[in-house]
């Protein structure tokens, strides 16, 4: 892909079109991240990664012909999301869906290393107006090397030094539901469940665990703190990919209340090493 074609991806919009969360797909993709069903028809959080984009009328295979790759292991990374909830979303509700690609760059690192960095800003909306808003940041690789990425969607100034939060814990992140998960993300990227193509990228026949269920763990933390409502916003980057069998922790701090809404630092956590980073907004919970 040439700079020109890179460029003229800004702009582009999705088709556009409605989506509707069965009840059957909201119970699987809640039982993925390993936490109880939510109450009032209420959908997890994560829902946002796969209804926009096939709500919108596209898919992760077509968002991978217009970056320009073939979905090959190893040449798509995911840097960040920043999700906005301004209403719960709900079982069987038929939501608009609209937006496009926002943002389209090239980065060169010192090593020579060149990756496309790509962004696609959707809407879901009711009668009432905007529901739900979301901005992901992709990165496509034109090389084998990788190029370093600033993480900019994490808290600014002093880290929060507020309450802690309780932990949500993962003793051990499962394969078969990254399968189940592909499976209901439409996700053709054999990195989340070939093990065999795996090998090829140093992985030793591990599965890279979906981002949207990294921060699955982050929205479960939050939602047992807050309520299962609460959520208002998720802004993350993502660093080092989690594998199967790996135990990872969320946490988080608040960092301020203000009307009622609590903005939080949040982490996921493996080991010593923090594989997602970033703040959320939540309503906070009664003394």
């Amino acid at each position: 892909m040439t700079e020109d074609e890179l460029a003229a991806l800004i702009g582009h919009r999705f088709p556009g079109g409605t989506y509707r969360v069965a009840h059957w797909e909201n119970w699987l993709l809640t039982d993925c991240t390993g936490r109880e069903q939510l109450p009032d028809g209420l959908v997890h959080p994560i829902v946002l990664f796969h209804a926009p984009i096939l709500g919108a009328g596209t898919s992760i295979t077509e968002l991978f012909r217009l970056g320009g790759v073939s979905g090959a292991g190893g040449s798509v990374g995911l840097l960040g999301y920043d999700w906005e909830y301004l209403r719960p979303l709900r079982e069987d509700v038929d939501y608009r869906v609209e937006g496009g690609i926002v943002a389209a760059e090239r980065r060169t690192a010192p090593t020579g290393a060149i990756a496309d960095l790509v962004a696609f800003r959707i809407e879901l909306s009711d009668a009432e107006g905007v529901v739900a808003r979301v901005t992901n940041r992709w990165q496509f690789r034109r090389t084998e090397a990788h190029v370093p990425v600033a993480r900019d969607a994490g808290s600014a100034g002093d880290p929060a030094t507020g309450e802690l939060l309780p932990e949500w814990d993962m003793p051990s992140v499962e394969a078969a539901r990254m399968r189940t998960m592909a499976a209901i993300l439409r996700d053709p990227y054999p990195v989340h469940w070939d093990r065999a193509a795996n090998e090829a990228i140093g992985l030793g026949g591990r599965v890279i665990n979906q981002g949207p269920l990294n921060l699955g763990y982050v929205a479960n933390m939050l939602m047992a703190w807050a309520g299962p409502a609460s959520v208002r916003r998720l802004t993350v980057s993502f660093g080092r990919p989690v594998l199967d069998t790996d135990h990872v922790v969320a946490g988080g701090r608040v960092r301020s209340i203000v009307d009622g809404i609590a903005t939080c630092d949040v982490w996921l956590a493996r080991g010593d090493e923090h594989v997602v980073t970033g703040t959320a907004q939540v309503i906070a919970p009664s003394a």
